[in-house]
């Protein structure tokens, strides 16, 4: 009995860990009252889509325990296939 215990807690850690940061657009981060904004990331990489970028983005603000996400630049011209990616995080 103790093992199921121990493995059903374990579970609950482990997918306390698995929530993703959720995107926002402008709109909705201007109607957000009851979040704080924790600052900007950057992310300078050799991303194919926009789809890499955004996950690049999320796996970065689930990092610094933000629950929202705003995408503020996802492509800088002239960077050679390098796509500057920047968003602002919320808590």
């Amino acid at each position: 009995m103790k093992i199921i215990a121990y493995a059903f807690v374990a579970a609950l850690l482990l997918s306390s860990n698995a929530i993703a940061a959720i995107k926002v657009d402008n709109h909705q981060a201007k109607n957000m009252d009851d979040v704080m904004s924790l600052g900007v990331i950057y992310i300078n990489h050799n991303f194919a889509t926009e789809q890499e970028a955004e996950v690049a983005i999320n796996d970065d603000a689930d990092q610094h325990a933000a629950k929202y996400f705003r995408p503020v630049l996802m492509r800088e011209p002239g960077s050679n296939g390098n796509m500057r990616v920047s968003a602002e995080i919320y808590r």
